[in-house]
């Protein structure tokens, strides 16, 4: 069986402990700001706590993250 050198003990990669670790800031910078703002979206504008706006932004920018590479590899075939 190989021995993966990118895995602790537990069996965690460090792109799991990376995705962790950014999940942990994400969600403090998420509570920390909860006041109102104004969000424009296309064609309206409307009053959202920071949290939602942060949380799908957080959401979105995972998405691309997830999605790209992906895409990426499709086009070398």
């Amino acid at each position: 069986m190989a021995d993966r050198s990118d895995r602790n003990d537990q069996g965690f990669t460090a792109k799991q402990w990376a995705a962790g670790i950014a999940l942990a800031l994400l969600l403090l910078f998420v509570l920390l700001n909860t006041q109102e703002v104004e969000v424009d979206f296309l064609v309206t504008t409307a009053n959202v706590p920071l949290v939602f706006a942060l949380l799908i932004a957080g959401l979105l920018g995972a998405l691309v993250g997830w999605l790209l590479p992906r895409v990426r590899r499709r086009g070398q075939d």
